[in-house]
């Protein structure tokens, strides 16, 4: 790759990087702009967008957003299979960056909650990320970085991650596609199955949760 070529994908993930934190803390930045953010990289576009949904839990940027970002930018196919690895790589960093670092990399405020999922995620294990991965109750990056607080092997949780995480991105990511295609079919589609995706733990986020807890330890 070209000297230019590399600096020029460097400056456009930095600020990508930079624009994503002012989201977290003061603005409000769409899919759509960050789809046009990505594209400043050209042909590397999809690498762009694969590194930066990978350091995203960093300053804790919705996966939700990166997933559609996916679809919007590069079609349900493409797109998708680029979100689902993007989200993969972004949960193995948040793992990483804990069972590196410790309680003082993790930004949640709920230590409680923490130390009392850690003790989960040890006793069932695989089984048990891949519940919580399938069915959304709990923050995508809280599990990532509980998980590396916990005696959980990085293999069990990359597996319980891309097969828990599969349902969820190909909706993410056909959301953002049916946006850039424009078509009012595929819209109502998508946008129904975000919604019954949505409500469901919202409405029986106990009974969810309850019926995970049921579940036998490995």
């Amino acid at each position: 790759m070209e000297r230019v070529s590399i600096w020029k994908v460097t400056i456009v993930l930095t600020a990508i990087l930079a624009l994503l934190w002012l989201n977290y803390v003061v603005i409000d930045i769409t899919p759509t702009e960050i789809r046009q953010m990505i594209y400043q990289a050209g042909w590397l576009a999809p690498v762009a967008y694969l590194v930066i949904y990978s350091i995203r839990p960093l300053v804790l940027f919705p996966a939700s957003i990166f997933s559609m970002v996916g679809g919007l930018a590069f079609g349900v196919l493409f797109g998708g299979f680029l979100a689902l690895t993007g989200a993969t790589l972004s949960a193995v960093v948040a793992f990483l960056v804990t069972r590196k670092f410790g309680h003082k990399a993790v930004q949640f405020k709920e230590k409680d909650k923490i130390e009392q999922y850690r003790q989960k995620f040890e006793s069932k294990g695989f089984l048990y990320i891949l519940m919580l991965r399938l069915v959304p109750v709990i923050n995508f990056d809280f599990i990532s970085y509980t998980a590396g607080l916990a005696r959980v092997s990085l293999k069990d949780f990359v597996r319980a991650t891309v097969i828990g995480i599969i349902p969820g991105t190909i909706v993410h990511s056909f959301v953002g596609a049916s946006i850039a295609e424009g078509s009012s079919t595929k819209l109502i589609i998508a946008g129904t199955l975000l919604v019954i995706m949505l409500l469901i733990p919202v409405i029986w986020n106990q009974q969810l949760l309850q019926m995970i807890e049921r579940m036998k330890t490995n």
